[in-house]
């Protein structure tokens, strides 16, 4: 099974700008944003703190670039137009959450996954500096965890990164969806 690292397209598309603090006060507390930051590690849905907020995209490397049907946020969220969320939700639906968002007046989403893939930690080769872990040098998985995930982040990447199997890639573009890359550098830089 191929397995992918999720990456936004910044030559071709905008990016969410809107950051964990704005978000945060639109939900009605500024603390909350330490909530939202620590999700991706922590597992906790937001669900219960969630309310739709108003997000805005900008340019990152090219003027008047398009809006994306999906892209990434703080790299381990999916931010999904309506067309995309029609389209992933029955695939992704039982193993995350939607959080409503509202953009240009349409409903949009941000997807959490609660899925971890399992490491083949023999063949993982952590990044060391000074003696203090500093990432992933290399990064396998196993095979038979994530053929069966469509989508996950890693335990061993410390939740820094999103990933997907290759059914993901196929219904993103059976789907003619657009906005993202799939690299297969698993550890690789942004």
């Amino acid at each position: 099974m191929n397995v992918f690292r999720i990456c936004d397209d910044h030559e071709h598309f905008k990016t969410m700008c809107s950051t964990p603090d704005e978000i945060a006060t639109q939900l009605g507390d500024f603390n909350l944003f330490e909530r939202i930051l620590s999700q991706p590690t922590e597992n906790d849905s937001l669900q219960d703190i969630w309310k739709q907020v108003d997000v805005c995209f900008e340019d990152v490397l090219a003027n008047n670039s398009q809006i994306p049907d999906v892209s990434l946020w703080l790299r381990t969220f999916l931010v999904l137009s309506p067309k995309a969320h029609n389209a992933l939700k029955e695939h992704l639906g039982a193993v995350g959450e939607f959080l409503p968002l509202r953009f240009d007046g349409d409903s949009w989403y941000l997807y959490s996954s609660f899925q971890f893939g399992q490491e083949d930690r023999d063949q993982c080769i952590e990044k060391i500096e000074y003696g203090f872990l500093a990432g992933v040098e290399r990064l396998v998985f196993i095979d038979s965890d994530v053929d069966k995930k469509m989508l996950f982040k890693s335990k061993l990447d410390e939740a820094s990164n999103l990933f997907c199997n290759q059914k993901f890639v196929e219904v993103f573009q059976e789907h003619d969806l657009r906005g993202i890359t799939f690299t297969d550098e698993l550890a690789g830089s942004l």
